[in-house]
């Protein structure tokens, strides 16, 4: 589950002079600086905040004072690279950035910022050297890959990363089409209200509602719910739940008349097979940035191997989060095809 605290972005009193005065130091320079593992800087208060390297951290922009809180997304945010000192009081730090859109933009024209959350941040190989003054708190970057089918939820307002800027080159990573929807647009996490993922291995893809085309077959509420389970994330091949449980190589026969052979989804756990039946859906409508994709492919992916092998773990409640499957506050999705495997999604 996601993390929540959050709330900090310390602030230090205004000084009217700074303590350094030689200024940023060249590439030539900062080569002969002795280097260190970690900085402090302290809050007003006196509190003191650790940054070591590896972390990332919220940092002041150009010109911006540190003696009032601004919203997280009016900072910069960058990696810690390397730490360097004149002195004591004289500490910098090799900063390797995360852009905002809008700065990919500057630099990549057809980069499209529509498609990009308000939140999101896009991991650059350009460096700089940052003094330890501008530094303002810890930050958290999630790295979301969006055809990833266990991908980790995190909360609307925490930073995200899809995509990595290679700034010579003027090239963006992944391909953006890579993950868009059949009509070419990215999803917007602040703007797209339902996306329909289908978990296909050959799929993975989250396509807008709008985009997606009703099932010319019509089937109630069962039907449709057995049909979602068996877009299976396990194998690109149209296996009903009967194909799994026949294909058992060592399969044991009931005894008595076949109709008394029950529904082999009878035999599990209902809270686990409710999970299994919901739409792998994600937006600002349905759960969130991620959304239910984690939740639903584990309970998907359970029941698949469970018919398979006839057995299902018992400690099959640890692999699946069944809350989570099921966003809150989603009303019912009308049912679509998926547009590569024509699978219900």
């Amino acid at each position: 589950m996601s993390r929540r605290k959050k709330k900090s972005l310390f602030t230090r009193k205004k000084v009217s002079k700074p303590k350094y005065t030689i200024g940023i130091p060249a590439d030539s320079e900062w080569k002969t600086m002795p280097d260190f593992a970690s900085f402090i800087v302290a809050d007003e208060e006196g509190n003191q905040h650790q940054f070591s390297i590896g972390e990332t951290a919220f940092i002041l922009p150009e010109g911006v004072l540190p003696d009032k809180l601004h919203h997280p997304t009016a900072y910069w945010i960058g990696r810690i690279k390397e730490i360097r000192a004149r002195n004591d009081e004289d500490v910098w730090v090799l900063v390797q950035w995360y852009w905002s859109p809008q700065e990919v933009n500057s630099v990549i024209k057809s980069f499209d910022v529509s498609g990009c959350g308000q939140y999101e941040r896009i991991m650059s190989d350009y460096y700089d050297y940052v003094s330890t003054a501008s530094f303002c708190d810890h930050a958290t970057v999630m790295r979301y890959d969006e055809r990833s089918i266990d991908q980790e939820v995190f909360d609307s307002d925490d930073f995200f990363c899809r995509f990595d800027l290679e700034y010579r080159a003027r090239k963006i990573s992944p391909n953006i089409t890579r993950t868009a929807c059949c009509c070419g647009v990215s999803y917007n996490p602040d703007r797209d209200p339902v996306m329909h993922f289908c978990p296909r291995p050959a799929c993975c893809a989250a396509y807008h509602q709008e985009c997606l085309q009703r099932p010319t077959q019509r089937l109630d509420a069962t039907a449709r719910a057995r049909k979602f389970i068996e877009s299976w994330p396990d194998t690109d091949e149209q296996l009903s739940i009967e194909d799994l449980v026949g294909s058992r190589p060592c399969r044991k026969r009931r005894k008595g008349p076949e109709s008394s052979i029950s529904d082999p989804l009878d035999e599990l756990p209902e809270e686990l097979v409710k999970a299994a039946q919901q739409q792998i859906v994600k937006g600002v409508q349905a759960g969130g940035v991620v959304g239910n994709v984690k939740a639903v492919v584990a309970a998907r992916q359970l029941i698949y191997r469970s018919l398979l092998d006839g057995s299902l773990p018992t400690d099959w409640e640890d692999k699946v989060d069944i809350e989570a499957a099921i966003p809150p506050k989603r009303k019912s999705s009308p049912v679509f095809v998926c547009p590569q495997c024509q699978s219900l999604i």
